[in-house]
Formats: C-alpha cells, sequence, structure tokens
C-alpha cells in the first residue's frame, strides 16, 4: 500500500496495540487521522556511506566521521582535494543528479530536508517546497554536490555501478540504503555507515525505503478475516526476519528485531561481513530516525516528480544563491498545489 492508495478510503485500520510493535516510520505512510491502516511486512532506510580509506587518505580520522552539516562539507572537501583520476576528476560525494520523472533522486536527498524540518510534503502529499529552511537545505546540499564534478554526478549508474564506484575509491561519500550494502559489500573495501550528520537544530531523519505495508480491505466478504490476516502475518518475526536472511535488501519493520541492530545475525542475504555492519547501521537508523516514505502525492505523481527534478537541476548546476532557490521554491510549491488537485 502506498500513502495515495490510504486516501482512498478502501483499506480498514488494524488494532494499536499491533500498531505499537512496528518502527515508526515503517507505518507513518499508513496513518492518517490517528489511525493506521497497514502494517509493514519489510522496510529499509537511508544512511551516509562512508569510504574509510578515502578519509585517512585525506589526513581525517575514520573513527571521528562528521555529526554535523558543517564537519560533513569540511570533510567532503578534504577528500575532493586529494582524490582524483583521470576520467572524473577531483571527486568525494555522490548522488543521483537530476533528470527525468522518478522520484530516485529524491529518495536519496529529502532525508536532508527532513532533518532540518522542512519536508518537500507531508506523507498525504500536502505539499511545503518553500517552508522556512528549505532553502539553506538546498545552499547546503550545493556545497555538498560540488565536492565533485558534474561528470561523476551524471554518469547515471545503477545502485551497482555507483556501489562499484565507491570501492574504487572514485566515490568516498554517498547516501544509500540496504540494497547499497549488497554492491559496496561485494568489494573489500574499508567502509562504513553513519548516521545522517544534522543541521543546526536539526533531528536525525531517514527515508524509509522499500517499505511494504499489508492492509486489509474494508469490502469484500470478510472484512475481519482480512485485518486478522494483515496483523497475524506482518507481525510474525519469523517472517519478518525472512527477506533480510534469504533475499538480502530488506530490514525487518517490527522493532524488537530492529532492537537487536547491534548482535542481529538473521542477515544470510548480505554476502559480506561488510555488508552486514552497515545493515545493521541501518537498523538502527530506521529504528531511532524513520521519518516515513516519500511524499504520497494524490494525483500527478510523474509530472510531480518530473518538475521537482528540474528544479534540482537548475539549482545544482547554476549554483544557486539563497534568494534564487528561494524563487524557485515558491515556483515549485505553487506547481505541486496545482498538480495534486488537477485532474489528468
Amino acid at each position: 500500500m502506498s500513502s495515495c492508495s490510504l486516501q482512498l478510503g478502501v483499506f480498514a485500520p488494524v488494532a494499536a496495540d499491533k500498531v505499537a510493535l512496528f518502527a515508526d516510520g515503517t507505518i507513518a505512510g499508513a496513518t492518517k487521522d490517528g489511525q493506521t491502516y497497514g502494517l509493514a511486512k519489510s522496510s529499509g532506510a537511508d544512511v551516509l556511506f562512508v569510504n574509510l580509506d578515502k578519509v585517512e587518505a585525506a589526513g581525517r580520522d575514520p573513527e571521528n566521521l562528521p555529526k554535523t552539516w558543517d564537519e560533513l562539507v569540511d570533510l567532503a572537501r578534504a577528500i575532493q582535494e586529494v582524490n582524483s583520476s583521470d576520467k572524473w576528476g577531483n571527486t568525494a560525494y555522490y548522488t543521483y543528479g537530476p533528470g527525468g520523472d522518478s522520484y530516485g533522486q529524491a529518495m536519496r536527498i529529502l532525508n536532508w530536508f527532513n532533518s532540518n524540518n522542512a519536508p518537500l510534503g507531508s506523507n498525504l502529499g500536502v505539499p511545503s517546497a518553500n517552508i522556512e529552511g528549505a532553502a539553506d537545505t538546498w545552499v547546503f546540499h550545493n556545497d555538498l554536490m560540488w565536492s565533485s564534478t558534474e561528470n561523476l554526478i551524471l554518469q547515471s549508474e545503477s545502485e551497482g555501478g555507483s556501489g562499484q564506484l565507491f570501492n574504487d575509491g572514485v566515490i568516498a561519500l554517498k547516501p544509500g540504503w540496504n540494497n547499497d550494502a549488497t554492491s559496496v559489500g561485494a568489494g573489500n573495501i574499508n567502509a562504513t555507515a553513519i548516521e545522517f550528520p544534522l543541521p543546526p537544530n536539526g533531528k536525525p531523519a531517514t527515508i524509509v525505503i522499500g517499505n511494504d505495508i499489508e492492509s486489509p480491505l474494508k469490502g469484500g466478504p470478510n472484512p475481519d478475516m482480512a485485518i486478522e490476516l494483515v496483523e497475524q502475518t506482518t507481525t510474525n518475526p519469523d517472517a519478518q526476519a525472512w527477506l533480510a536472511n534469504n533475499a538480502g535488501i530488506w530490514l525487518p519493520a517490527l522493532k524488537s528485531l530492529l532492537e537487536q541492530y547491534e548482535t542481529y545475525d538473521k542477515l544470510g542475504g548480505y554476502a559480506t561481513d561488510t555488508a552486514k555492519n552497515i545493515v545493521r547501521i541501518t537498523m538502527r537508523v530506521l529504528l531511532e530516525g524513520g521519518s516515513g516514505p516519500l511524499p504520497g502525492w494524490p494525483k500527478n505523481g510523474s509530472r510531480i516528480w518530473q518538475a521537482w527534478n528540474d528544479m534540482y537541476g537548475r539549482i545544482w548546476k547554476g549554483k544557486l544563491d539563497k534568494a534564487a532557490i528561494q524563487a524557485e521554491l515558491d515556483t515549485i510549491q505553487t506547481t505541486i498545489e496545482g498538480l495534486v488537485t488537477k485532474s489528468g
């Protein structure tokens, strides 16, 4: 279920005692007016991947990684000064560049806005793109992005491709989720992941990714049975553990399993110790700072993400200042407000 589907009113709420078993972020997209209309059978979380060898090569302490935005930008610039290749130039930080009508770019960026109390929109698709703090977040993000070349940012590699570039040392810092651990962890590399550094007065935040919510239909011949089925299957610890232990990519969503992150060993779907250690960090982040999914636009999602990606490109490539960024944000706010109410 997506938060868009929630707004259709076709699902029945589940019991509060079952909801309490789950990490907050995993069920945020299924919650409306104090009731929750589904439970997560699996989940995932964004973190910041760090190539520790590149940190050390820049003369920085790999045991003392950034906790603030200023510290992160400072580290990225230090790495950029010494980390170069003929093909990519001087590089440090990487995330997907703008383009197209997908939400993949936003999925790796909007955690910064959530942590600065400036989300793009609510879980139920109410836009807030131009609120206080959003322009400052874009200014920070531009500083971070320009610790790498445009050529690298627009190289359009897949998750596996950017993972290889991380393993090769072209990328030293990159946001990613548990799925990225499968490619990063496949390399013989000294790497870890950390919770996203915070701005002043910020809060821990991650975009909940790979979150699969099962919801009981309100209609049908056996609505009570539908609720019972969802409640029983999603709260089963063995079922929750299966994907991470067999397929990789996903995490359990139950708090009782996430709370075991330090020693959690049902991670057979991840091939290496590096991957498993990174996944344990994503478990902790999901437990402690999961702020929910991307905004669930009720209409015209592709057109909204196209407009947002176009704006992202102008802000980044143009190296816009705060005033120019705010003008862009005022425009995108008006655009999204129109699209979420427009048919077709």
